[in-house]
């Protein structure tokens, strides 16, 4: 209560009365807000409750107070502005950045912030806005303690300017996402990924060896990556992701069933089987077989995906009865590997190279990555964020920044425009394909041992 009071007093500026008091409930409308006539703040504070608040909300609510259906025009313009009074416009964000930014780095010392410059406005002193890269110091330290694995990406940012938000994260030992670093760009391209690439490699992996990186197939990423010392030979390795693989390979062939096989043949960790699930896509469609074959194998398959060896110095051989007969793999404790593919790709031992290890009275918890140690998930997470105070503790920042009004994009009243092409990967696919594999004989698990 004494939050609300304080709120109305310092920040709001308007009177509110109290029509329910509990020990668990304390409802105050606005003074101004009658069955008549609602108040004219309600649509700010649905803003600043929920920054997604959508039109056809806007419209239902107007609806439900007043009786009155909105033209959808009207409900856009107050929407937009209620978004501009509560965060303010996206000239004026661009303008707050570097002294945000400032804040962030102030008050979380060690994060990591780069700008490069589009340019520079002589008549007004201030800078055009190109790139932008940023690196929480919490998540570069726990960082150290997650797997060798980076995952990167980019998704539009939604304002009438065409930045891209470029997003990097990795995974720590229970299989949860760090985010890594961000970065804002005028475009997906290859000098902005090239950019990020670097910012990423200096101020996060830190001449970190064998690590992967995981994109999909986007051709200015790839170059990029190959013109970068941390994710090709000796140093690292790329690898496309099999999520786009398969969503590329469905736009293309359209049959989630071919889809299915495909995500098995990518997960397959013995070859195989690997090519028993290629054989049965060459079976049903030998144009799907095609699409898949031209893709370097290395690149999204985890039967192909070899990893950083070390030296040999000794091998097992191990059998095991299973339902197609006798199956033999090689466990060399040595590099921790065995020829099922399991342990190389999960760093646990798998069944097999458990068996060795107790021939050899050798604990096999004693082969588990360190990254799946409790004390390493905990390193992981134990940096803390501080808050940033208010605007009024900000630094002045020792250059001013403005847009680029050069990418400005057509903004106006109008049904919701994608600015991309929504494809299935933006939706859970429904319970239809279970239906086609029973029709169907392309379930491969059952034939593949």
């Amino acid at each position: 209560m004494e939050a609300v009071k304080d709120h109305s007093i310092r920040h709001a500026h308007r009177q509110y009365y109290v029509t329910e008091s509990s020990k668990i409930k304390w409802k105050v409308p606005c003074k101004y807000s009658t069955e008549e006539q609602w108040c004219r703040w309600e649509l700010r504070g649905h803003v600043k409750c929920n920054p997604s608040y959508e039109i056809k909300h806007v419209i239902q609510n107007v609806k439900d107070q007043t009786g009155y259906d909105v033209p959808y025009q009207k409900a856009w313009y107050s929407l937009k502005m209620a978004r501009e009074i509560v965060y303010g416009r996206w000239e004026s964000s661009v303008q707050k950045l570097p002294a945000y930014l400032g804040a962030i780095q102030k008050y979380n010392p060690g994060t990591i912030v780069e700008w490069k410059y589009e340019g520079f406005q002589a008549s007004t002193g201030k800078y055009v806005m190109g790139y932008v890269f940023w690196a929480f110091k919490p998540c570069i330290d726990g960082f150290q303690f997650c797997r060798n694995i980076i995952s990167v990406d980019g998704t539009h940012l939604y304002t009438k300017y065409k930045y891209k938000l470029l997003i990097a994260a990795a995974m720590d030992g229970n299989q949860q996402v760090l985010p890594l670093a961000f970065a804002v760009v005028d475009e997906e391209t290859y000098p902005s990924w090239k950019w990020f690439l670097q910012q990423l490699s200096r101020h996060v992996i830190r001449g970190r060896r064998e690590m992967c990186l995981i994109s999909d197939h986007h051709g200015g990423l790839i170059k990029a990556v190959l013109e970068g010392p941390d994710f090709v030979s000796p140093h690292g390795v790329h690898r496309y992701c099999l999520r786009h693989v398969c969503s590329n390979f469905n736009s293309t062939i359209k049959n989630v069933v071919l889809k299915d096989l495909c995500w098995q043949a990518g997960s397959e960790y013995q070859l195989r089987k690997f090519n028993r699930i290629m054989d049965e896509i060459k079976k049903q469609d030998v144009k799907a077989f095609a699409y898949l074959d031209q893709i370097n194998k290395e690149k999204w398959t985890a039967s192909h995906d070899g990893g950083c060896h070390a030296q040999q110095s000794a091998s097992v051989v191990t059998r095991r009865q299973g339902r197609h007969g006798m199956n033999t793999h090689v466990v060399k404790i040595a590099n921790r590997e065995c020829s099922c593919g399991k342990w190389n790709q999960f760093g646990i031992p798998c069944s097999h190279a458990q068996k060795v290890c107790g021939a050899y009275n050798i604990s096999a918890a004693s082969m588990i990555k360190d990254y799946y140690d409790v004390m390493a998930y905990n390193n992981t997470y134990s940096k803390h964020f501080e808050p940033v105070q208010s605007e009024d503790y900000w630094d002045d920042p020792n250059f001013q920044l403005v847009y680029d009004p050069t990418i400005r994009t057509v903004t106006r009243p109008s049904r919701n425009q994608t600015t991309r092409i929504h494809n299935e990967m933006d939706w859970r696919q429904t319970r239809a394909r279970q239906a086609q594999q029973q029709q169907g004989d392309s379930s491969i698990q059952e034939n593949v041992p």
